[in-house]
């Protein structure tokens, strides 16, 4: 049985307060997508990511705050990654924090996938997988605007990406964006990403304990993720990387992780999976994205989703959806 992907509740009650903040009524929709608001009062349970999404959206609709997301990130300030955000500022470079941060945030929310693509320019990009899912323009500016928030905690409120980049349309105005990011914004992107300049990577931060660390350390092993999730996690993080770049081959995506082929199913198997499922779960999820989030022309989705040609992508979508793309795009809007 497919598992439920869940986040924690606690940042129910970081909403509830925002909502208060500006005359939204809190309960009311998180009845309407099925959150019970008596959860907020039990920060130790979790809730299922779908919910969110959907909230997110429908605040926005309701509110008529096309940024609500990014409003949201702004109010809520630095994201709660648990312990793991100790270990951030006990690393010594702002590249290795950055690092950590996406080996362990399996430990925080599953079905979030952080790559940090170190050549040339380096872009720090997040996916969001979930199966069946509809809009997720609020959740994502709200991701990369924590994210924005979380760099900023670690190297200085004054820092400032090189570049934001949004797979979606560019909204009705974007004077939010640029007064948060201070930085060029791009719409309509191939990814959802972070630019970073590569003297950053090398930053050092204010402070390392290496007692500190290990005391951190420790208290994640004894949480007891298998390793075989988080490798399975890591590729994910690959794939959807490569997928735009048409680099998405298993054994190209073997090399980046440094092994080959044959080792990457082989461990793969272990969590009862082999490449062509990874993938096939990344190209959904990357294809309703695009589909959703924005007006690009068909065409050029094939290519960002890794086909040659619109007709095999419109083969291949029929198949794995169910209708053909624009009718499915055209419905799903509908709805």
């Amino acid at each position: 049985m497919r598992k439920v992907a869940q986040m924690q509740v606690g940042i129910l009650a970081d909403f509830e307060r925002f909502a208060l903040t500006v005359d939204l009524n809190p309960s009311s929709l998180m009845r309407r997508v099925g959150i019970d608001p008596r959860l907020v009062e039990k920060p130790e349970l979790s809730f299922p990511v779908r919910s969110w999404l959907e909230l997110n959206e429908l605040t926005s609709r309701i509110s008529g705050m096309d940024d609500f997301g990014l409003r949201f990130a702004e109010y809520r300030g630095l994201p709660d990654l648990g312990p793991v955000i100790l270990m951030l500022r006990e690393e010594d470079t702002f590249g290795q924090a950055l690092r950590t941060m996406i080996a362990f945030l399996q430990l925080h929310m599953d079905t979030i996938y952080l790559h940090l693509d170190e050549s040339c320019d380096p872009i720090f990009t997040i996916d969001l997988m979930l199966e069946n899912r509809g809009k997720c323009r609020q959740v994502i500016e709200s991701g990369l605007a924590s994210i924005t928030n979380l760099m900023r905690w670690l190297i200085g409120q004054d820092w400032s990406p090189a570049a934001i980049c949004f797979r979606h349309s560019r909204p009705a105005s974007i004077a939010r964006h640029n007064r948060f990011f201070r930085c060029p914004v791009e719409f309509l992107h191939e990814v959802d990403a972070i630019v970073l300049r590569p003297e950053d990577l090398s930053k050092r931060l204010p402070t390392s304990s290496p007692v500190t660390r290990r005391q951190v350390e420790r208290y994640i092993q004894s949480i007891g993720v298998a390793s075989t999730d988080i490798y399975v996690h890591r590729v994910t993080q690959v794939v959807a990387m490569a997928l735009s770049r048409g680099e998405a081959a298993a054994d190209v995506v073997a090399g980046y992780l440094g092994s080959d082929r044959r080792t990457l199913n082989r461990r793969l198997a272990r969590s009862g999976l082999n490449y062509s499922a990874v993938l096939e779960n990344v190209r959904r999820n990357v294809a309703v994205q695009h589909m959703l989030g924005s007006d690009r022309h068909l065409s050029d989705i094939s290519g960002l989703v890794g086909f040659d040609t619109l007709r095999a992508f419109s083969r291949w979508f029929h198949q794995s959806f169910g209708s053909p793309p624009s009718a499915w795009r055209a419905s799903r809007r509908n709805q």
